[in-house]
């Protein structure tokens, strides 16, 4: 189990937060899976997961063959997770390993 704390990796750190899978998102994700993404660059990034679930949508979209409004609608049926991801060594000095969470 880990643990860090936003707050105070807010203040040091550049975060990058998608609370939905809405047009911003779908940008993003479709960039970066296409390896054309030249914008800032984040050491954490979190939200939606873009699964393998998702993949025939995001990749139906960056061929052209749905609108961003058909996509986001089409991603919005499916019951997507949460993940964050630390970027950058400066972000993993936010994380603490307190032990081992036993089931």
């Amino acid at each position: 189990m880990y643990e860090y704390s936003e707050v105070s990796a807010a203040s040091e750190l550049d975060i990058l937060h998608f609370a939905d899978t809405d047009a911003v998102w779908l940008d993003f994700i479709t960039q970066n899976r296409c390896g054309i993404y030249s914008g800032k660059k984040y050491d954490i990034l979190s939200g939606p997961v873009a699964n393998d679930n998702v993949y025939e949508t995001v990749n139906y979209y960056s061929m052209g063959i749905l609108s961003t409004e058909e996509a986001v609608e089409r991603l919005r049926v499916w019951k997507l997770y949460d993940q964050i991801t630390f970027c950058t060594e400066k972000a993993l000095r936010h994380i603490r390993f307190p032990g081992i969470l036993e089931i």
